[in-house]
């Protein structure tokens, strides 16, 4: 059976209402990103408390550890925060709540910083990371995301290559390579393939002015059916991440699910 999960704040920012919607759905993994108080490593102990009893449940698993880090310009304080105070603290609460993976971006793009400099930038502040999270015996994900360098899998792969370490792999996500203004499939897929170590899922589809807007799995432009296909026959045994990004957040949460499982069944 597909290992289906879902990132908590898509559904509730209190963690255990989200738990226990998801499972009541039938889900049993879990993606940790925000709560309530903030976005993970820096919530309240009220909210750690609340994750430490999710840790204890023997009913359900947490997959990915997702605290935003480096979506600012590569050179800014922020990014430098992040690396000095934050990942210290992602890596100590990964431990304390047994998250198995932390995942990443790549630097905001900014006009004027050629793309292969960036690129090279981006590499070296990565690999650091990744050194530090093999050290800590944690995996490491870079997340392809539309406003950061690394914005399609294609340009994820080559900052992938560019670091160059092994405990580093992709969180491919094809809805932000669309909005990037990719194709995701089936070219970019079997570049990057060797290199997914997760996925995010969500939809999207183009309102009445062209902009894009969030759809239900499935219902969007994505092209999921061909992609889940493709990852089924591969014989994927990661988890499929429901990511649902819009609202209102239970009902399309719900629907999401309902559709992925139903696309995973068809991909047989």
């Amino acid at each position: 059976m597909a290992r289906i999960a879902i990132v908590t704040d898509e559904i509730s920012g209190d963690p255990i209402t989200a738990v226990e919607l998801g499972l009541e759905w039938g889900v049993r993994r879990f993606e940790l990103r925000a709560v309530s108080s903030g976005r993970l490593p820096f919530v309240s102990e009220a909210d750690l408390r609340k994750l430490d009893s999710l840790a204890r449940r023997g009913d359900m698993e947490l997959t990915v550890m997702s605290p935003g880090f480096f979506k600012a310009p590569l050179d800014s304080g922020v990014t430098r925060r992040q690396l000095e105070e934050g990942l210290p603290r992602a890596i100590e609460l990964a431990h304390r709540l047994g998250v198995p993976k932390i995942d990443f971006f790549a630097g905001r793009k900014e006009s004027g910083l050629p793309r292969a400099d960036a690129s090279r930038k981006a590499a070296d502040l990565l690999r650091r990371c990744a050194e530090m999270l093999a050290d800590a015996d944690l995996g490491m994900l870079l997340e392809n995301e539309h406003i950061c360098w690394a914005d399609t899998g294609t340009n994820a792969k080559a900052i992938l290559d560019l670091t160059d370490h092994p405990n580093m792999e992709l969180n491919w996500d094809p809805c932000n390579v669309v909005w990037a203004g990719g194709s995701p499939f089936p070219r970019e897929y079997e570049l990057v393939k060797p290199h997914i170590g997760h996925l995010h899922i969500k939809d999207t589809a183009r309102g009445r002015a062209g902009r894009f807007r969030g759809a239900h799995i499935g219902e969007g432009e994505v092209g999921w059916g061909a992609i889940l296909r493709a990852f089924v026959q591969s014989g994927w045994d990661g988890v499929y991440t429901v990511e649902t990004h819009f609202e209102p957040k239970v009902a399309a949460s719900r629907r999401c699910v309902q559709n992925l499982r139903r696309l995973l069944v068809e991909a047989l």
